[in-house]
């Protein structure tokens, strides 16, 4: 069983897929699991190849783009199938450096919480390769969780680790199948009682290719901000009932 399995949702990313999978394998970690959804640009035959070629990834095709959340959603509970102790998410455009996922492996190892976030906003972290309207729409989304659900500086990152019981509380229960998920799976983790730790990465904006993310999903993340917080807080009381059902009778 590998220690950590690692999910990459792929849509169009033939360019940035190689490069980062080789990157990964320098760094050692155990097994990769790639969810494509049928790229046009060829990068689930490209994810086949490198499967073959290195040994330690799977491949979960999907007939047609169902969305970011949706992949992550169905790498994650393919992920818990390979009985990985921790499961990792990362984004596939090089966004993520990968000399940092043995930071935030390390951070969660290290204990006292079941979830890692790589964040830009925590002291020491920073954002590269964004205009002044993408890094309005971010601060806004990511200070509207802060302030009325108490979240993480930042909810829409999607470079994590999860214990298997934080990835099992937001598969339980998560909707969102777009970039929405990200938040929702942040505070799923925190309605289940979980403890959440932040490591400051550097995060920085695609290095070739096009951009996933149109002005038109991001507005729409914000609009759901007030979804996902009202959900956060029915989620809260749902699992404080489930958490009281399963303690002991006191005598």
């Amino acid at each position: 069983m590998p220690e950590l399995t690692l999910v990459l949702a792929t849509y169009n990313e033939a360019e940035n897929f190689p490069p980062l999978v080789e990157a990964l394998e320098e760094s050692g970690e155990d097994l990769h699991l790639v969810v494509d959804d049928d790229s046009p640009d060829g990068t689930g035959r490209i994810a086949q190849q490198l499967s073959e070629q290195f040994g330690n990834i799977i491949v979960v095709s999907r007939p047609g783009r169902l969305g970011l959340g949706s992949a992550l959603q169905a790498g994650m509970a393919a992920a818990l199938d390979t009985g990985a102790r921790y499961v990792m998410t990362m984004d596939a455009d090089r966004s993520h450096d990968p000399e940092d996922v043995p930071r935030l492996l390390s951070a969660m190892k290290a204990g006292g919480c079941d979830m890692v976030q790589g964040s830009g906003y925590a002291s020491g972290g920073g954002v590269r390769n964004w205009d002044a309207k993408r890094r309005l729409l971010s601060r806004v989304a990511n200070l509207t969780y802060r302030w009325t659900a108490g979240a993480p500086k930042e909810c829409t990152t999607n470079f994590r680790v999860f214990s298997r019981s934080a990835a099992k509380a937001v598969l339980s229960r998560a909707k969102g199948s777009g970039y929405e998920f990200m938040a929702e799976s942040t505070l799923l983790v925190m309605a289940a009682g979980f403890k959440i730790k932040e490591v400051p990465i550097i995060f920085t904006g695609w290095l070739s290719g096009e951009s996933k993310v149109d002005q038109r999903q991001v507005l729409k993340g914000i609009f759901l901000c007030g979804a996902n917080v009202l959900r956060y807080r029915l989620h809260l009381g749902r699992f404080s009932r489930r958490r009281a059902s399963d303690a002991p009778a006191l005598d």
